[in-house]
């Protein structure tokens, strides 16, 4: 037999008690209707990507999906051309 003792754990059966939710009662000032909320109006804008570019966003997808993998520095012009395809997908450059 083994002289391993089992300890109980005092107040464990305060974690496995069943809860209650608590309801907040209603005061004056509770807003109880529904309030009438239109949908943000969605804006849509097309952006035509070159293969080049496609193949740049999917490098820096893979590169922020795996921050933890040893990479060297990144070029200047690799650089650029990050900076680049990001000015052209927020729209704040003409391209």
């Amino acid at each position: 037999m083994s002289k391993f003792k089992r300890v109980s754990l005092a107040g464990s059966e305060e974690l496995f008690r069943p809860t209650r939710p608590e309801l907040v009662p209603d005061v004056p000032d509770t807003i109880t209707e529904m309030v009438d909320r239109r949908p943000a109006e969605q804006h849509y804008r097309t952006l035509h990507l070159t293969s080049e570019e496609v193949e740049l966003l999917l490098e820096a997808i893979q590169a922020a999906k795996y921050p933890d993998r040893a990479r060297s520095k990144l070029p200047l012009d690799t650089f650029e051309r990050y900076d680049g395809l990001r000015a052209k997908l927020q729209g704040t450059r003409d391209a």
